[in-house]
């Protein structure tokens, strides 16, 4: 009586391999996004402004931006020494071309990161947004002005190919689970046929 017994050690490893070659197509796949060499990580730099006395980088995330909330870093230093200044008040506006209100956060630094002020805005509408960045200290004031396009959230918008990638991969995942356990099922079906 020959018997073809199905190793499991054999199966799993097969199975991982699979696995491992889908993740780094989806890798590939997924286009690319430089980071630049001063962001933050996660952050992508929407410009960089002389304003008055200072010298204004303005930095968001997520790095294409969708309804919902946008983070903002603001860089503030002087244009003349290119020393970071940490002790200013920094406003960061945020204006709808077509619908909706402007919105209003101060941005804020920490004791933990002197360099970068913070603030989160919730752009609600997609479309053209105008970002205000106002600064004020002991040198004078300046204020820049920078755009940024906002789109629809959704799987088919740009700006979240990762999460499309991941989407993909548990499909993927689920059709070679279910495929698997229907071919083991199958040939122990025909073991137990020819054994009886």
């Amino acid at each position: 009586m020959n018997t073809n017994t199905l190793n499991p050690f054999k199966s799993f490893h097969l199975f991982g391999i699979v696995v491992a070659l889908v993740i780094a197509a989806s890798v590939m796949i997924v286009p690319a996004t430089a980071q630049d060499d001063d962001a933050i990580v996660g952050y992508r730099i929407l410009g960089e402004e002389i304003a008055g006395p200072y010298t204004i980088q303005l930095q968001m995330s997520p790095v294409a931006p969708i309804i919902g909330i946008t983070r903002f870093a603001v860089r503030v230093r002087e244009t003349v020494t290119g020393e970071d200044i940490d002790d200013a008040i920094v406003r960061v506006f945020a204006s709808p071309s077509e619908q909706g209100e402007k919105q209003y956060s101060p941005a804020l630094n920490s004791h933990v990161d002197l360099v970068f002020y913070l603030a989160q805005l919730d752009v609600e509408f997609p479309g053209i947004w105008a970002i205000d960045v106002e600064v004020d200290s002991e040198l004078g004031s300046g204020t820049t002005v920078m755009s940024i396009q906002v789109d629809e959230r959704g799987r088919s918008g740009t700006g979240n190919g990762w999460g499309q990638a991941l989407f993909g991969l548990v499909v993927f995942s689920f059709v070679v689970g279910i495929t698997w356990v229907w071919y083991s099922s199958k040939k122990a079906l025909k073991r137990r046929e020819r054994q009886s």
